[in-house]
């Protein structure tokens, strides 16, 4: 909550009777008080660099790597990888068991003990 917002509280309490100030109209606050027609209306504008109208293959590519730093696409493909690799080599093992025995892993290792 901002100060203006503090301010619209303090009318609406009855500490103060008006404030002045170059106030956002909001719902919240419009359901604490009323106001005036408004004097002035803010405009807000956002600046974004013109985009590149390059089609070439190699820009496309860079443009999609782009959010990430390269360290940052290598961790995140090697983690990708190794949960992989081991979702593999855990499942086969499931698999190869049952193939043999015709028991799961677990069936196995409490008969052993």
């Amino acid at each position: 909550s901002s100060t203006f917002t503090a301010a619209v509280q303090d009318i609406k309490n009855g500490i103060v009777d008006m404030s002045a100030s170059a106030f956002w109209i909001t719902n919240q606050r419009l359901k604490m008080t009323a106001f005036t027609v408004p004097l002035m209306y803010d405009k807000i504008v956002l600046v974004i660099p013109k985009p590149r109208t390059d089609r070439s293959i190699k820009y496309q590519a860079q443009k999609v790597s782009a959010p990430f730093a390269g360290w940052l696409w290598f961790v995140a493909t090697a983690i990708i990888a190794i949960s992989a690799i081991l979702s593999v080599w855990f499942s086969d093992r499931e698999n190869l068991a049952k193939r043999r025995y015709g028991k799961s892993v677990r069936v196995l290792r409490q008969r052993n003990r």
